[in-house]
């Protein structure tokens, strides 16, 4: 009886691509669980990742109309600005507008880098001097 017989030449290849294979996973980042700025391909962080890095800033913005219903729309001025830790405002919003109220215009308002660091909203209404018109924006902290 003879014993167990030699790998074959495909094997062999077969076992060297899977010792690089492994091996090279292994070594991709330096370091044990830590992950870099420049690690990192652009646009390949999810939104479950960015979520945890988010603050929500909200402001409020009183009417200015003087009479609900009178017919006449007047426009609101309202802002929000996104602290220092967290430099970089996204998804502007204005909470649940009356059937007698509409976003004339949003802006962007830069911070520092000139990337949106807050936004300025314009609301046109007729609802009256009681109404208080909600806008928030979520906050990015820098690094």
């Amino acid at each position: 009886m003879r014993g167990i017989p030699g790998p074959s030449p495909a094997m062999v290849v077969a076992l060297i691509a899977l010792i690089v294979a492994i091996g090279g996973t292994a070594t991709a980042l330096p370091g044990k669980f830590t992950v870099g700025q420049d690690d990192l391909k652009s646009s390949s962080v999810g939104a479950r990742s960015i979520g945890k890095m988010m603050v929500e800033k909200t402001g409020v913005a009183k009417s200015q109309d003087p009479m609900a219903g009178d017919g006449i729309f007047t426009e609101t001025r309202g802002s929000v600005r996104c602290p220092e830790k967290a430099p970089l405002a996204i998804d502007p919003a204005v909470a649940v507008l009356g059937p007698k109220a509409y976003v004339a215009r949003q802006m962007a308002l830069p911070n520092r880098w000139g990337a949106p660091g807050g936004y300025e909203f314009r609301i046109s209404g007729d609802e009256g001097p009681e109404i208080g018109y909600t806008m928030s924006v979520n906050c990015l902290f820098s690094r």
